[in-house]
């Protein structure tokens, strides 16, 4: 949905501690998540951590974030379909290094936080280390803005 000219960010799934930016002197605020993120949050909030207008003293924001959507997944059942058993132990755990450790992993695979691009092919990496490529696919994807910093 537009708002002028603008999308209108969905506030569920911005975390509560992403920086925010209301600087709309700003060359490139229109294509910024953090002042996208800014407009969206006026309806609702009443707090939240900014980026200052001193910023805008700079050449080049050091906050900016680019507001491009990408496709983010969750869920492993899928990857572990064609596994043989002798690899589970030794991926799973590698996935879990990876994540950083067992909670991670958990919220990995129950979509409660979502793999960017990057973790994608890093975690396909691993299974094609052990010789597998066909099939690989995560359980679940969904476009959508990349909050992580």
């Amino acid at each position: 949905m537009e708002t002028n000219n603008t999308t209108k960010i969905d506030m569920r799934n911005v975390p509560a501690s992403y920086v925010s930016c209301f600087n709309d002197q700003c060359p490139r605020c229109h294509q910024c998540l953090r002042w996208m993120v800014g407009q969206s949050n006026q309806a609702n909030g009443t707090i939240s951590t900014v980026v200052l207008p001193t910023v805008l003293k700079l050449k080049q924001c050091p906050e900016y974030r680019s507001a491009e959507q990408v496709t983010m997944a969750w869920g492993f059942s899928k990857l572990f379909d064609d596994v043989k058993s002798k690899h589970e132990t030794p991926l799973r755990d590698a996935m879990k290094r990876y994540l950083g450790g067992n909670g991670t992993y958990s919220r990995y695979k129950l979509g409660r936080r979502l793999l960017t691009p990057e973790q994608q092919a890093h975690i396909i990496g691993l299974f094609r280390a052990k010789g597998y490529t066909e099939g690989l696919q995560f359980d679940h994807y969904v476009t959508t803005y990349n909050f992580d910093d």
